[in-house]
């Protein structure tokens, strides 16, 4: 019986000394490859990279490896390197870490797989996507000025009320010498000398202009409001008043 029992715990000594290797053995580092500069599109990469390990454990030491050759060897956080790819030879890599602990265990990483590919398929990687986006964005940009340029030139005018707020933008202000209203100077505008040859918001009169001070432009603004204040009627007199006024008159007529 007391063999037996012997038996027993040797058995499950044993076996705990085998788990242990293997639970250590299935701690892996968690490698991360990251872009400095450079081109990066799936699993091909050109330019800068980085290598670096995320949430690992306490470490002594961790070397980075390209296809099992060293490439350097780190002794203290962050774990982590640079390196170029123009330094390889172009195709597939395996990229690798191995790590120490303080209590002398070995943990490998995962194994990341990388092509090397040269700075003409990065460039023409990027291209095949950046001209159909910049085409697309263009695009859309020139249907917005399009119909913007088309409202101005086919007589559209300016719904703004008189003496409003308004910003006359970079290119600055004028006064129309029809209306006498300001408006903000076009940048489709025609080049004159000393000036524009540019269309009013208000009128939609073209006329040559020339850009006009704050100040001036203020005060056009200001004549704006005035233009918008009703006149005061004249009251009608009556047929007394009439009468009366025709007296008057008629009074000094006759000495």
């Amino acid at each position: 019986m007391l063999t037996r029992k012997i038996f027993a715990v040797l058995r499950v000594a044993v076996l705990c000394g085998l788990a242990l290797p293997v639970l250590a053995q299935d701690e892996e580092l968690q490698l991360a490859v990251r872009r400095n500069f450079g081109y990066g599109g799936g699993s091909q990469i050109q330019g800068n990279f980085r290598m670096e390990l995320v949430d690992s454990p306490p470490l002594t030491s961790a070397t980075f490896k390209i296809d099992g050759a060293a490439v350097a060897t780190v002794t203290e956080p962050p774990f982590r390197i640079d390196f170029d790819t123009e330094d390889y030879p172009f195709g597939w890599h395996n990229l690798t870490a191995v790590g120490q602990t303080p209590d002398g265990r070995t943990l490998n990483s995962n194994v990341r797989r990388f092509e090397f590919v040269s700075a003409e398929v990065g460039w023409a990687a990027a291209r095949a996507i950046m001209i159909p986006l910049f085409s697309l964005v263009g695009v859309a940009i020139l249907f917005g000025v399009g119909i913007q340029l088309w409202s101005s030139l086919s007589g559209g005018k300016s719904a703004l009320p008189l003496g409003a707020p308004r910003k006359y933008g970079l290119l600055g202000g004028a006064i129309c010498p029809k209306c006498s209203r300001p408006f903000s100077i076009h940048w489709w505008s025609l080049n004159a000398v000393g000036g524009k040859f540019d269309r009013c918001d208000h009128c939609g009169k073209w006329s040559f202009v020339r850009r006009a001070s704050r100040e001036k432009l203020a005060e056009a603004e200001a004549a704006e409001l005035a233009m918008a204040r009703p006149e005061t009627p004249v009251a009608e007199m009556s047929a007394e008043e009439k009468l009366r006024r025709q007296l008057d008159e008629s009074r000094f007529d006759n000495p």
